[in-house]
């Protein structure tokens, strides 16, 4: 005679279960949310006891023929808080959320169907008949598999940033399809098909095990090729960029060659002129080194190499390059990332502006200031007629490059909306008023808000 408490445990186990699978997936994977872990007791414990309305709702008698759809459907919508715990503790995207919901199912699934359905009921039911030894035995059982399952995962992502899948409508919908098939159709066997045929019935626990089985590894090479293809995307985009930014020092390097020469031959000119003719000299030298000079924007030298940068190749294009820097302290990013948020930005105004043949396009500003709490950066550039035609009603992230290769310049904005947001800040970019404006706003990391 099985007791009420084991009853009780047994539905228990189905949010005990998945929830710690969701934990050991999620845990290598993504970055914690801050009050993680009464978050993650809290969204532990509440679901564990609303399983149990289900005796409430449906009895104790499991096998009631008329229920049998409608229990199917209290599974499905129960299974389904996977999803929402992994993102009340992490941070990780929606279609994410629904990929690892639908694993830890799978997994919590295999579980269920070899240790509660084959070992604790036909191999060895006594182990049924004593709650503490049941509880004992199903909590060594799924740290076994789990464990396993684990450091089969864990190797894959814990290489990866924290993102598989981006949101936009066809991810989400994708796998939030893909969760619920998962779901319904693991279910949808033990329920209701198993009922009524005896054969079925006797190797259910099997099949069921199989499928999960089969839907873990699945996952696994699935997730594995999305994230050797992201990889790969990237290293091929470093390259770019490694050979863009060579052809850059190249230049920059040539344009400091140019100057030494200029210096040069006007020191040898200096002991054959008139001295008025020299005090003009002079006076060209002096305004190249008040150039160089000006260069100099904060006390931050990351900032200052990366200004000085694109300051001395604008001004070799013939590119106003005006700035304005607070004195802001940028020390909360790292160099690299600093260079990159900057330095795409930047490249992205100067390809356009160098495209142009009106001088009153060939201008770029720059802004760095800071507002109580917060960090500003904007870029902008005036835009040509037929430009700011296209661009005037359009605001936000909608705005759609011309550029034939759109993959590397996607990457480009990807990366700095990557960066912001890593830095607790947000991006963001409109064109109003003739005038293309990309702006970036971080919060200051040492404030807490209540």
């Amino acid at each position: 005679m099985i007791s009420f408490s084991v009853y009780a445990f047994e539905e228990m186990r189905l949010p005990m279960e998945l929830l710690a699978a969701m934990l050991i997936f999620l845990y290598p994977f993504a970055d914690k949310k801050p009050h993680f872990i009464p978050k993650a007791i809290v969204g532990y414990i509440v679901p564990t006891l609303l399983s149990l309305l289900y005796f409430v709702i449906f009895g104790i008698n499991k096998e009631t023929p008329r229920l049998q759809i409608l229990i199917v459907f209290w599974y499905l919508l129960f299974a389904l808080i996977a999803p929402l715990y992994g993102r009340l503790c992490f941070y990780i995207s929606i279609s994410d959320a629904f990929l690892f919901g639908g694993l830890s199912f799978a997994l919590q699934n295999f579980v269920y169907n070899i240790f509660h359905v084959y070992i604790a009921t036909k191999l060895f039911p006594y182990i049924r008949s004593t709650l503490i030894v049941y509880i004992i035995c199903t909590a060594i059982f799924t740290c076994i598999i789990y464990y396993i399952v684990y450091k089969l995962y864990r190797s894959v992502l814990r290489t990866n940033n924290g993102i598989i899948l981006e949101d936009n409508f066809k991810n989400i919908f994708t796998y939030s399809i893909i969760n619920i098939l998962i779901y319904s159709s693991l279910i949808y066997y033990q329920a209701v098909l198993k009922h009524g045929y005896s054969v079925f019935d006797q190797y259910a626990w099997s099949t069921g095990a199989f499928i999960s089985l089969l839907i873990l590894l699945v996952q696994y090479n699935a997730i594995s090729s999305m994230i050797y293809s992201e990889k790969t995307q990237i290293m091929e985009n470093m390259i770019r960029n490694s050979e863009h930014y060579y052809e850059l020092s190249k230049e920059h390097i040539a344009i400091i060659n140019r100057k030494c020469h200029d210096l040069k031959h006007q020191l040898k000119v200096l002991r054959t002129v008139s001295e008025d003719e020299r005090d003009a000299y002079i006076s060209e030298a002096e305004k190249s080194i008040i150039f160089y000079q000006d260069l100099i924007y904060t006390d931050n030298e990351a900032l200052n190499t990366i200004l000085a940068e694109k300051g001395l190749f604008c001004r070799e294009k013939g590119i106003d390059f005006n700035c304005s820097v607070d004195n802001v302290d940028l020390s909360f990013i790292r160099v690299s990332d600093l260079y990159a948020l900057l330095g795409n930005a930047i490249d992205n105004a100067i390809e356009y502006t160098t495209k142009q043949t009106d001088e009153k396009l060939r201008s770029i500003s720059l802004r760095i200031n800071k507002n109580n709490d917060f960090v500003g950066i904007q870029i902008s550039n005036p835009l040509s007629y037929e430009d700011n035609n296209k661009l005037s009603n359009i605001d936000g992230r909608d705005i759609i490059t011309t550029k034939s290769d759109k993959l590397n310049h996607g990457f480009g904005l990807k990366s700095i909306e990557y960066l912001s947001q890593k830095y607790n800040g947000n991006m963001e970019y409109f064109a109003y008023d003739g005038v293309f404006t990309l702006q970036i706003i971080f919060l200051l990391p040492d404030i807490t808000i209540t």
